[in-house]
């Protein structure tokens, strides 16, 4: 009878045991853009009005529900001028708890495709107007397109401490995953939380009770030219209803990532290498903004490269700011022009100018933000010209070493044989190859656009050891895993890519800044893009460079990501031109 007891006791303890429910946590990242249509601000108006107060005013009545809001600092700012009631809700809940301010950048640029100085500018230009508004960003970081880079553990290094993305890139690369990682990328690392990361752990559950753009919470976006509508939202909030039900906790990401730390079953684990994506990789990734057009007016090439050409404008300038003030210049008005500046530079760089399918006005918004930035540009150039010698200026912007030279020195290029294989998809196409040194070649190509749209450049490389470096990412150089389920897709943020063939090609971002996919069945790295009729051919320029990946590296940050500029005084302006590192 004893041992039937025991037993018994031992049954009713076990069954309680077993029947304690693990605590299941529910997260919601909310990404709202104030440039949807970027340069349509009634649109912009719409959002605020027709999306983003009725969610708020949803929390507000709600409060057992929590979640992440991510905006660009661009909209604190423009709600700050023509919402203040919004902006004070929105500041109500985040002191509450409730919501968790996520602010990645400035602009919604596409990050990937620029060097890590242009997101770290972009976060510092947001802080600024946080500052401004009495609000403080949490240290989550969530992009624009749900971009992804391993880069981001360089360029965000201090600022942030978990990068946030989706199931894509990650499961168009890789298989499962855990949720909370070590993203690792050269000698920094930053937490990654993966939205495709396994939900059923073994002390907790987690899910996501909405992750997307905030604007379809409760409108249908561009099927409801953004108006609001009653049945979107009653989905939305149904599922909160649901998961509440279903005995979910609502917590912000921050708190889930505590919660992960803490679990002493859990282990972070580091994460194997995935490159720099988006969402939706199946319609490929940052080929789809650097490349891929699709809605008639794109001029992807072009239009990436405009605001690539500028930001080495914006450095120059930079330097030669210090310059003056070492002459014993007040610089100050100067010093309000740039900022401005690099604000333009930033809303140029939005990723809808490029991509998914861009109205007229999209495009003509990067132009136009460019415009401006070179209107901030000339302000400075006027004041500078009573301080600039009558000689040339040599401009090094990663030193800020500033050089009067009384001449330049002569191109001594040769015409010469191209060292390694091209091939060129296009209806007609010239090349024009010249010899640098007895490493290096500069390649020029012209590609007439064919009757199906699509132009490809195409280079031989090896079956493996390629080496790159990822968006945002520029000062390493990692090695490109043979091991993902799907072709790589890459930005090339400073242009360099090493074959592993002993060659390296170096794409001129600021002449037209495309995409490049590893095509690894055929051994090519091949360059596309999708010309529309009334962008009838494609101009790209490469360096082919013989010798380590090292050396290529260098060049490729010397010429892209911290080109050097020739100024020169030339009567009430002053002309700077971007010149080849003598060394």
């Amino acid at each position: 009878m004893k041992k039937i007891i025991i037993f018994t006791l031992l049954m009713f303890v076990g069954f309680g045991i077993q029947a304690k429910p693990k605590p299941k946590y529910a997260i919601s990242m909310f990404h709202f853009n104030f440039q949807y249509v970027a340069g349509d601000y009634k649109i912009e108006s719409r959002i605020v009005r027709e999306s983003l107060y009725p969610a708020l005013q949803f929390f507000e009545k709600n409060p057992v529900y929590k979640a992440n809001f991510e905006f660009q600092g661009y909209a604190i700012e423009s709600m700050a001028e023509d919402f203040p009631h919004v902006l004070k809700l929105l500041k109500k809940l985040i002191n509450r708890g409730q919501i968790e301010l996520v602010i990645a950048h400035y602009s919604d640029q596409f990050f990937i495709a620029y060097p890590g100085l242009d997101l770290i500018k972009s976060v510092e230009i947001s802080d600024k107007i946080l500052a401004k508004y009495g609000m403080k960003r949490s240290r989550v970081f969530f992009g624009q397109e749900i971009q992804y880079s391993p880069g981001t553990a360089t360029a965000l290094k201090g600022l942030f401490d978990v990068v946030v993305t989706s199931s894509d890139p990650h499961g168009y690369y890789r298989g499962d995953t855990p949720p909370l990682v070590n993203v690792n990328y050269g000698d920094d690392t930053i937490l990654g939380l993966i939205g495709a990361g396994t939900k059923k752990l073994k002390n907790l559950d987690w899910d996501w009770a909405f992750l997307d753009d905030g604007e379809v919470f409760n409108t249908l976006d561009y099927r409801s030219d953004f108006y609001f509508v009653p049945e979107q939202e009653k989905e939305s909030i149904d599922k909160y209803k649901k998961m509440k039900k279903e005995g979910y906790q609502f917590i912000t990401m921050s708190k889930l990532v505590e919660i992960l730390q803490k679990d002493k079953d859990y282990v972070i684990e580091d994460y194997a290498f995935v490159p720099e994506g988006t969402w939706n990789m199946s319609v490929c990734g940052p080929y789809m903004w650097m490349g891929r057009q699709r809605s008639g007016v794109e001029t992807d090439g072009i239009t990436r490269a405009l605001c690539y050409e500028l930001r080495g404008e914006i450095l120059a300038t930079e330097k030669l700011i210090a310059y003056a003030k070492q002459q014993g210049k007040d610089v100050e008005k100067m010093n309000v022009s740039i900022e401005k500046a690099w604000q333009h530079l930033l809303l140029s760089e939005v990723s809808d100018s490029s991509g998914w399918t861009p109205w007229l006005v999209e495009v003509q918004y990067t132009a136009n933000e460019v415009a401006n930035a070179r209107k901030e540009l000339k302000k400075i150039n006027d004041q500078l010209i009573d301080v600039f010698p009558d000689n040339y200026l040599i401009i090094n912007t990663k030193e800020g070493k500033v050089v009067a030279q009384d001449v330049l020195p002569e191109k001594n290029y040769t015409d010469a044989y191209l060292p390694i294989p091209i091939h060129i998809r296009a209806a007609s196409s010239t090349t024009k190859v010249q010899q640098i040194n007895e490493n290096l070649v500069q390649l020029d190509i012209n590609c007439k656009r064919p009757a199906d749209g699509a132009v490809e450049i195409a280079f031989d490389t090896a079956t493996d050891n390629l080496a790159y470096s990822a968006g945002a990412g520029e000062e390493t150089i990692v090695k490109i895993p043979t091991d993902f389920k799907n072709d790589p897709n890459l930005a090339l943020s400073n242009g360099f890519l090493y074959l592993g063939n002993g060659y390296s090609i170096i794409k001129d971002c600021s002449v037209e800044h495309l995409a490049v996919t590893w095509r690894q069945s055929e051994q090519r790295a091949v360059f596309r893009q999708e010309l529309n009729e009334n962008n009838p051919e494609m101009n790209m320029r490469f360096y082919i460079f013989e010798g380590s990946e090292k050396e290529a590296h260098q060049l490729s940050n010397t010429l892209n990501t911290w080109p050097v500029f020739a100024a020169k005084k030339n009567g009430k302006n002053i002309d700077l031109v971007k010149v080849f590192p003598v060394d």
